[in-house]
């Protein structure tokens, strides 16, 4: 119930899954939207992702710095937004909420740094008027890239631990190409492995081309990742070609992604002119 509108709402696009209506070229590539129709040619960043007259994703920035983020569904009236909130020059708070009655999604996260990186967050959840809390930390490799984050989750205001959820992370040459997350029970403090369960997400034949995520702060990806970990491909460096994912139990089901770029090398649109990326100038 905690995924069910950040999931909805960013599942056709992370998966490719909508039919495109559309073959027009009518947006220019890399066109402010915001004003003057002319073509961005330095540096920019992500303002909308648009799926057909809808705006499914929107990025708030103020001087290149992230306000607000809001999802959402491309079928529905479903909808989060996400107030992000900053101590100096880094992300400090992120507060994400559905637009139900009652929340599906209320969740405030407190973000800690160690040598300039996330190495932790805390959440404090409300649903159906129990409060959660949950713990996370962020493990590196030697090699400083994103390795694990691992979630232990007490529920209904206990003292103790419940759940134990693990996102593990490998590279290949800055781009994620695996994401193992396992959820098992906890008991007194300690993981249960007989009820583990693991899905696992492959993203494959990725280009050589300008993930616009990265654009935006990678911290509040990271943040973002631990509701829909099917969107781990975020944080990386270039744009993923197929996502591929193996649930505990059924077959894998696979997704193929393409892109259409602009001179830049960022892309404009996915192959079939369904899902649109918009990006303010810098």
């Amino acid at each position: 119930m905690t995924k069910k509108y950040l999931l909805s709402s960013l599942a056709a696009l992370a998966l490719g899954l909508v039919i495109s209506c559309d073959n027009t070229t009518e947006d220019p590539p890399n066109q402010n939207n915001n004003s003057s129709n002319t073509t961005i040619t330095g540096p920019r960043i992500l303002s909308k992702v648009s799926s057909g007259t809808k705006d499914v994703e929107e990025y708030i920035t103020t001087g290149g710095a992230l306000s607000t983020v809001y999802v959402r569904d491309a079928g529905s009236t479903n909808a989060t937004a996400s107030t992000v909130t900053y101590t100096g020059s880094s992300i400090s708070q992120i507060k994400i909420q559905d637009n139900a009655n009652p929340h599906a999604t209320d969740n405030l996260y407190a973000l800690t740094y160690t040598s300039g990186k996330l190495s932790s967050f805390t959440m404090d959840q409300t649903i159906m008027g129990s409060a959660n809390h949950s713990d996370f930390t962020v493990y590196y490799d030697a090699g400083g890239s994103l390795y694990r984050i691992v979630e232990k989750k007490k529920v209904g205001g206990s003292a103790s631990y419940s759940f134990y959820n693990e996102m593990k992370f490998t590279y290949s040459a800055g781009n994620i190409v695996k994401l193992d997350y396992t959820r098992m029970m906890m008991s007194g403090g300690t993981p249960t492995a007989s009820t583990a369960s693991t899905t696992v997400y492959y993203y494959e034949n990725y280009d050589a081309k300008v993930n616009p995520y990265t654009t935006l702060p990678k911290e509040y990806f990271m943040v973002a990742s631990t509701l829909t970990q099917i969107n781990g491909y975020m944080l990386s460096a270039n744009n993923v070609g197929k996502i591929t994912v193996q649930s505990p139990s059924g077959p894998q089901m696979s997704y193929p992604k393409g892109y259409v770029y602009d001179s830049q090398n960022y892309p404009v649109s996915d192959v079939n002119q369904t899902i649109k990326y918009l990006y303010k100038p810098l």
